[in-house]
């Protein structure tokens, strides 16, 4: 168990740390696009290869038409979420959005309460703290711009929408270990999502200097994604679940940590009373979302 939640916190950590390079690179060229664009050529390397290896462990239900538009919904809702929250980053310090993206949560029990399952009083609970930690980060360095408001919104839709698919794709992976078929499930969808956004080389040409700067995003998340696989291998997906929510809590101690280090034109200068304030915030979120967790297994 010791080893999963060590992989859980190793991959929140660098997906912090992600997050960190993707607005560095929006800073610089200011093209949240062509980021999503570069940074999924870059990942497709590392899916290509596990889906390489995958075929050494099991099967892939190709033939299955409802595998296939999961896989497609997956390859969708990816882009757009991500794409959308890049275009949040451009104007939210990245450690600070990182923490917003507990609000997947209220999206979660959303799609819950449409598709006709009831949610419980500590289901209720955790949207309710999950809200209040929403508006307390939202008052910790100024207000979001409604636009990024509405950006944000869109992300964590789609996130969930994403979540949803790789989920019910796992459940149909041949193999008896769920390691082996996160493995499985993330090789296919990382060469996928390459394949899929090959076309708009046509619109951004690949250029060395931009390819090379989305390395570093490219490298650290889909290292964070497989540390979450294992993760979810070693505990199970709803313990992992919550071992991936304390990003919040990690990326907040990484602005701070930012900061010190004199990189303010990463994360903005604020004050030592709104920096308590965004962990506390975070806190609450992975309270809220521990809570959500808890209670749907029950």
């Amino acid at each position: 168990m010791f080893s999963g939640i060590a992989a859980g916190l190793f991959s929140a950590l660098l997906i912090s740390i992600s997050y960190v390079f993707s607005r560095a690179h929006i800073r610089k060229y200011g093209d949240p696009v062509a980021l999503a664009v570069y940074s999924q050529l870059v990942m497709g390397a590392g899916g290509v290869l596990l889906l390489g290896l995958s075929f050494f462990f099991q099967e892939v239900p190709w033939t299955d038409r409802r595998f296939l538009l999961l896989l497609a919904g997956d390859v969708g809702f990816f882009l757009i979420g991500q794409t959308s929250f890049f275009i949040v980053i451009k104007q939210v310090e990245a450690t600070r959005a990182s923490s917003l993206l507990g609000l997947k949560l209220i999206v979660l029990a959303l799609i819950a309460v449409v598709i006709g399952r009831p949610l419980s009083p500590l289901q209720w609970l955790a949207i309710v703290l999950c809200t209040v930690a929403a508006a307390g980060m939202n008052f910790s360095g100024g207000h979001l711009p409604v636009k990024s408001v509405f950006w944000l919104l869109v992300s964590v839709l789609f996130y969930a929408l994403c979540d949803s698919c790789i989920a019910e794709m796992m459940l149909m992976m041949p193999g008896r270990s769920m390691l082996t078929n996160s493995f499985g499930v993330m090789g296919i969808s990382y060469t996928a999502l390459a394949l899929a956004v090959l076309p708009a080389t046509m619109k951004y040409p690949l250029r060395k200097r931009l390819l090379l700067d989305a390395v570093p995003y490219g490298i650290f998340y889909f290292t964070s994604i497989l540390f979450l696989m294992t993760c979810f291998g070693l505990i199970g997906v709803v313990f992992g679940s919550i071992m991936q929510a304390g990003r919040g809590i990690i990326s907040v101690l990484l602005g701070i940590l930012l900061i010190r280090l004199g990189l303010e034109k990463t994360e903005p200068m604020v004050s030592r009373r709104l920096w308590i304030q965004r962990a506390l915030m975070a806190v609450l979120m992975l309270t809220a979302m521990t809570l959500y967790t808890c209670a749907s297994i029950r």
